[in-house]
């Protein structure tokens, strides 16, 4: 099988051969058949001048029945190749006859007519052309004819390949083997193509040679990019893995997707090496708390990022971060949509500075011994309280309370003695009053306030909840190993708005009743009364 060359000279020579074989071809055959017929007609042409020629000595041959003028005749018209057989005859006998008449040959007749009588015929000069020399020569023209177009057909198309291997196909080799010499990989390699020539081809090489400056331009900038970014991502890597703060990515699900090795140390105690995909709230206290600020984030756009203190468990250790929540925006200009924004996620660990204000606050707030809340906390939450139970009409119930037999501890076995006493009272107070609405005050030295808000205004319920709280009191305390003592107290009773509306009066009048108990003969419970 050939094998045809792939180069575009090699293909365009053969493809404009072909046409021209084609051409020439159906030319030679459109030559046949027209030149077959046209040498007929002058072959019959011809033949019948021949006969007019003659036509004058064969009317005479005709009429003295000259056998040998007429074989003359005959013979003379025979000699043309064209003609096959001729054949003179007339009324008299007379037939003179030259070839053979085989075949159906064309034939030709021309009547001899009376020298001296008008259209009287005496005989008759009959000719007969040869189809096959005609056709024969015919077929032999036509193949002179094409040989001469076919050897022409190939010569032009020789040089016109030859010409367009010059003018189009050769430049356009030049064009490819200088492409082939460029490195898509190496910029250095797009160098601008040579062409002189100012034609089509010139304009393509123009065209190829900006769009090459652009690409080489647009590579040499991308590679200072690729550079200047391969160096800002060590850096940053660098500061993301050796940075103190633990830092995090989490998405729409709030999945930790990456994190770095700060991060991971906070959390090491949880034995999950693998914190990529666990779910960030998790981590945390309050999940739901944090997972509705992270909604609140992500689709509220002027919420750009939140910092805040949040309490987690490490394990059996409480913890306490301090968390910088930042969206993470996409600063393109045409932006993807790729659903809610990652959220970025800074923290370091504050739990000792946690601890401290939590300590020094609630030092700040409780009595150090008792640890009951002090006088400037308390009457801080009894006034909120006390608007509270006003605003929803709702019983506000206070108690003063003043130890009774306090001091002969403090002057028998001394202080310390007196400050167990008075811790034990405290913890038997809280286990008492331990709702979130209670408030439990160390009023001062021996005296103790206690605030609650009652569903109804029940003065027995409230009476009998207070004398509880008196039988606790006076339950023998442990101030030594072989050693307990006894207290007991003095209540009074307020409730709000019944007896004042304001904190200062239902706080003098409970401390008047308490005080009525006490001249009373103290150890009972009292509600305040005007009278």
């Amino acid at each position: 099988m050939i094998r045809i060359s792939q180069k575009l000279y090699v293909r365009v020579a053969l493809a404009i051969a072909m046409v021209a074989i084609v051409v020439s071809t159906f030319a030679s055959a459109l030559s046949y058949y027209f030149g077959l017929e046209s040498r007929q007609k002058s072959s019959y042409l011809l033949a019948e001048q021949l006969s007019k020629t003659v036509e004058q000595i064969a009317v005479i041959a005709a009429y003295v029945s000259d056998t040998e003028l007429a074989q003359e005749i005959v013979n003379g018209l025979a000699i043309n190749p064209s003609i096959k057989s001729v054949k003179l005859s007339n009324n008299e006998g007379l037939e003179a006859l030259s070839g053979e008449l085989s075949g159906n040959s064309e034939e030709i007749s021309l009547p001899l007519n009376h020298p001296f009588i008008l259209n009287q015929q005496i005989g008759v000069l009959q000719i007969y052309l040869d189809d096959k020399f005609i056709q024969q020569q015919t077929q032999d023209s036509t193949r002179k004819e094409i040989f001469i177009l076919l050897a022409v057909s190939l010569i032009l198309a020789f040089f016109v390949s030859l010409l367009v291997h010059r003018r189009l196909t050769k430049p356009i080799q030049k064009l490819i083997d200088s492409f082939d010499l460029i490195d898509p990989h190496s910029p250095d390699t797009m160098r601008m193509l040579p062409y002189k020539r100012k034609d089509e081809i010139a304009k393509l090489v123009t065209g190829i040679n900006a769009l090459m400056h652009e690409l080489h331009h647009s590579f040499s900038v991308e590679k200072d990019l690729r550079v200047q970014t391969q160096i800002l991502e060590r850096k940053f890597r660098l500061i993301f893995e050796q940075a103190s703060a633990g830092i995090c990515l989490i998405d729409d699900n709030d999945t930790i997707t990456t994190f770095n090795p700060a991060f991971k140390s906070y959390f090491s105690e949880q034995d999950n090496d693998e914190l990529t995909t666990l779910h960030f709230p998790t981590l945390l206290t309050n999940p739901d708390k944090l997972q509705q600020l992270l909604r609140e984030i992500r689709n509220k756009p002027q919420v750009a990022q939140v910092a805040l203190d949040i309490e987690c468990n490490v394990g059996d250790k409480q913890k306490w971060m301090h968390c910088l929540f930042a969206k993470v925006t996409d600063q393109r200009a045409q932006q993807r949509d790729t659903g809610s924004p990652m959220v970025e996620v800074i923290l370091y660990d504050v739990t000792e500075r946690a601890e401290r204000e939590l300590q020094t606050r609630f030092e700040a707030d409780h009595d150090l011994l008792t640890h009951l809340l002090n006088r400037r906390s308390g009457e801080k939450k009894l006034n909120k309280m006390l608007f509270f139970s006003i605003k929803n009409q709702q019983p506000f119930v206070l108690m003063m309370i003043d130890l009774d037999k306090f001091k002969p501890i403090n002057d028998t076995y001394g202080h310390e003695a007196g400050d167990k006493v008075l811790k034990e009272l405290s913890k038997r107070i809280i286990k008492m009053f331990n709702a979130d609405s209670d408030v439990c005050i160390r009023w001062g030295g021996d005296e103790f306030v206690i605030a609650f808000n009652d569903d109804a205004d029940n003065y027995d319920a409230i009476k009998e909840k207070a004398e509880k709280l008196l039988a606790q009191i006076q339950q023998p305390i442990q101030i030594q190993p072989d050693l307990n003592c006894s207290v007991g107290a003095s209540i009074g009773l307020v409730i709000a708005p019944e007896h004042g509306k304001v904190l200062h009066e239902l706080l003098v009048n409970a401390d008047d009743t308490m005080y009525k108990v006490k001249e009373q003969g103290r150890g009972r419970v009292e509600f305040y009364s005007a009278d």
